[in-house]
């Protein structure tokens, strides 16, 4: 993709992303960038961003994203994405991401497996965002699966259980 292309992408994505209409219903899985999940239950997905070979993303909250496209308190969004997988995901994590902290995860059936990062994105002094991200390597493709939430949500046990969830329900391609 050229510099222009880019430029004209970026904006239409950023649209898409902050004023999602969610229409998946719960029940629903949703597919997109080489992996398909269910939608959570109290969780909605962007059709509009898949149709327009984006990421999967999901809120919990709508897609009614408080201005500056933040979530709102006690909000979460998830996305899941696909880029070509490195030579060594350990190594290239490390010396690509130094300050991030690194932990190995696994789902309890041995599939979808690989590292989680968890960093945190400072707005102000009182204000930050956390993200969670596991990177599962399948074959060619290296799968991202971010969790991003307000720092000291109170409801963080239960987003953390809804990540591990959609990673180990992920049926990857």
């Amino acid at each position: 993709m050229n510099s222009m292309t880019k430029k004209a992408w970026l904006p239409a994505l950023a649209i898409l992303i902050t004023q999602s209409t969610p229409s998946a219903p719960q029940s629903a899985s949703v597919e997109a960038r080489g992996v398909r999940v269910p939608v959570p239950a109290g969780w909605s997905a962007n059709d509009r961003l898949i149709a327009a070979s984006g990421p999967i993303a999901m809120t919990n909250f709508g897609g009614a994203y408080t201005q500056g496209g933040f979530p709102p308190p006690d909000g979460a969004e998830i996305e899941i994405t696909s880029v070509p997988a490195p030579p060594n995901l350990s190594t290239t994590s490390a010396r690509n991401w130094p300050a991030r902290t690194w932990l190995p995860c696994k789902s309890s059936r041995r599939v979808n497996s690989g590292i989680q990062a968890t960093y945190t994105e400072s707005l102000n002094p009182d204000t930050s965002l956390k993200t969670v991200v596991d990177y599962i390597p399948h074959g060619a493709t290296l799968y991202k699966f971010y969790l991003t939430h307000w720092t000291g949500d109170r409801n963080e046990p239960a987003l953390d259980a809804t990540l591990a969830n959609l990673v180990r329900e992920a049926q990857l391609r």
